[in-house]
């Protein structure tokens, strides 16, 4: 049987994982990386003849790691899914980024209904977020068009900032830091 006949048989195998975890800041619930794994590694199993597995790979031309997860059967493989990350210096936040990108990868990988949005629809301030993170964002681009940088590495020295929250208060106040050096 072909690679994209079993992956056929796995992805009509699947049964959607129990959201198991609770982000106790948002109080919102998602499946965990473990109960996602769980899900696709009962059905592979019960399939036979295939297997996947997660690795991470530079791509140079990102600037950035990428999650990618494996399909195998049949003597062939197949990237399914493609998540990117970056990599800090900070352990817990390399870690961390390296978690999500591993969980979001096998999600798509296998159309699994396990995707929460982190929290951000319980947000009371959700939308004055957004549109301050939006404002902050064009006046990062607008910045680093001007000097010669891409907007990302702009982005990742101003979380790097001890400052650092995700409010409104914060953002406005880094888009009226980069308007103010843009009209000098």
């Amino acid at each position: 049987m072909s690679l994209h006949e079993k992956l056929a048989q796995v992805h009509a195998a699947i049964r959607q994982p129990v959201k198991d975890s609770v982000n106790p800041h948002f109080n919102s619930s998602f499946a965990s990386l473990n109960e996602c794994n769980r899900v696709v590694s009962d059905v592979v199993r019960q399939v036979g003849d295939c297997d996947y597995w997660q690795r991470a790979v530079y791509n140079s031309d990102a600037n950035c790691w990428e999650m990618q997860t494996v399909f195998a059967a049949d003597g062939a493989e197949m990237v399914l899914s493609s998540h990117p990350f970056r990599d800090s210096d900070n352990p817990q936040k390399s870690a961390s980024a390296s978690t999500y990108a591993r969980r979001y990868s096998l999600v798509s990988a296998f159309n699994l209904a396990a995707e929460d949005d982190d929290g951000n629809a319980a947000k009371p301030q959700n939308s004055a977020t957004d549109a301050a993170k939006q404002r902050m964002w064009a006046a990062i681009k607008r910045w680093a068009e001007l000097h010669g940088r891409t907007p990302q590495s702009v982005l990742e020295g101003v979380r790097k900032r001890p400052e650092w929250s995700e409010t409104p208060a914060f953002f406005e106040a880094v888009a009226q830091e980069f308007e103010d050096d843009l009209n000098g």
